[in-house]
């Protein structure tokens, strides 16, 4: 933090904005040229240190500008037409419509699925176990084996992706644990689709269908009202039928405010990803913790609010064994073991970050054939992909 700028200054009211001024000071090699509703523009800085010391060579990318979301179909415009370099992920019918009009486009896979690399994010039906009738453990199996994962991908995704049995990203690192659990997975039949199994489920836990073929108990529909994100609007409406056919009076919601929904509890039903582990699985399973649980109606980073003392003890001794010792893995399955068991959330799909590139104006985008970093720009690493990139012309 620049002292000389903010020595003396509210933190709370300081903007640290003023452009005549040259704020917000940079120690990277663009600075912050103009900001407004309508974009953000960055432009290349000469006295960049890494230059002056012959660390790195400047970018070759002179202004970056930057613009505010827009409806996926004006993407899938500005790329097919040469307007736009690159956007944010993208769903992989809008994908195949852009490749299939602009040559020029192409993906971290090229032309062909999954249209992006694996991502650290696998995505899960969460609940607030807080609430009835989603604290009962029996009621999350019922759901679990209404669910086609197979559908999920074929339809919502067009065949683009595959299904996870576990909150883990199918990482290398993490299959050194991932494979020492298949026994529990038989045990614990997450993969199974199986509409029988969960009406007997249900029926066992005393509930009945009503006139509408709904399940019902104590005169109370078995309501699944599935908040999401833009991001799952390809496969979500599949889930939602899925679960109607089973007896669930399921529906979705797309709103702005969905992510305070989740956080806060509001939503009962959700579908959003774990963001933990990339080589131990400690970091996914502490998201499942019990000191995050808050009672609904207060916030919470990780709001799976799911409650095992059990579970926590061995969680909270994975934090404290390292990862090279044996030990880690006997916690690991003890731990999985309890998940499973009571499956506080649902593993769907593994995610992929499926982000388009244009070559008509630039080049050597990271790729799976030249895998120098990911490409997501909303990451830190985005500086290595601005380093790279080479103009196609002069």
């Amino acid at each position: 933090m620049p002292r000389h700028i903010w020595e003396g200054q509210d933190p709370k009211t300081f903007a640290n904005f003023d452009l005549a001024q040259g704020w917000p000071v940079v120690s990277g090699p663009y600075r912050l040229a103009h900001s407004a509703p309508e974009q953000r523009i960055w432009d290349r800085r000469e006295g960049w240190w890494a230059a002056k010391i012959g660390f790195r060579q400047p970018p070759q990318v002179e202004r970056l500008i930057y613009l505010p979301y827009m409806e996926e179909a004006k993407q899938v415009q500005n790329l097919a037409t040469n307007a736009m370099d690159l956007c944010a992920d993208m769903l992989p019918p809008n994908i195949r419509t852009i490749l299939e009009q602009n040559s020029k486009v192409t993906t971290w896979s090229g032309q062909y699925p999954p249209y992006g690399y694996l991502d650290w994010w696998p995505i899960s039906l969460g609940f607030n176990t807080q609430e009835p009738p989603y604290d009962e453990p029996a009621f999350r199996w019922a759901v679990n084996h209404a669910i086609n994962r197979e559908q999920l991908v074929e339809v919502g995704w067009q065949g683009a992706g595959r299904p996870t049995l576990l909150p883990f990203p199918d990482f290398p690192r993490l299959r050194h644990y991932t494979d020492q659990v298949q026994d529990l997975l038989e045990q614990h039949p997450v993969g199974l689709f199986d509409p029988a199994h969960s009406a007997a489920l249900m029926q066992e836990s005393g509930w009945q269908r009503d006139a509408e073929g709904i399940w019902m108990r104590d005169g109370v529909q078995a309501r699944l009202l599935l908040d999401i994100s833009q991001t799952f609007q390809d496969i979500a409406p599949i889930l939602v039928e899925q679960l109607q056919r089973a007896g669930f009076a399921a529906n979705m919601r797309m709103t702005s405010d969905n992510y305070t929904r989740m956080t806060t509890g509001a939503a009962k039903t959700y579908i959003f990803g774990n963001g933990g582990s990339v080589r131990d699985p400690y970091f996914t399973l502490r998201l499942y913790h019990s000191r995050f649980v808050q009672p609904t109606g207060t916030a919470t980073p990780n709001f799976w609010r799911w409650k095992n003392p059990e579970y926590d003890t061995l969680v909270d001794q994975m934090g404290q064994t390292a990862p090279a010792d044996p030990r880690l893995v006997g916690l690991f399955r003890a731990a999985l073991a309890i998940w499973l068991g009571e499956l506080p959330a649902i593993p769907l799909l593994q995610f992929y970050h499926r982000l388009p590139h244009n070559q008509t104006y630039w080049r050597n985008w990271p790729s799976a054939d030249n895998p120098y970093i990911n490409t997501a720009y909303w990451h830190r690493t985005w500086l290595l992909v601005l380093l790279n990139l080479q103009p196609t012309r002069g």
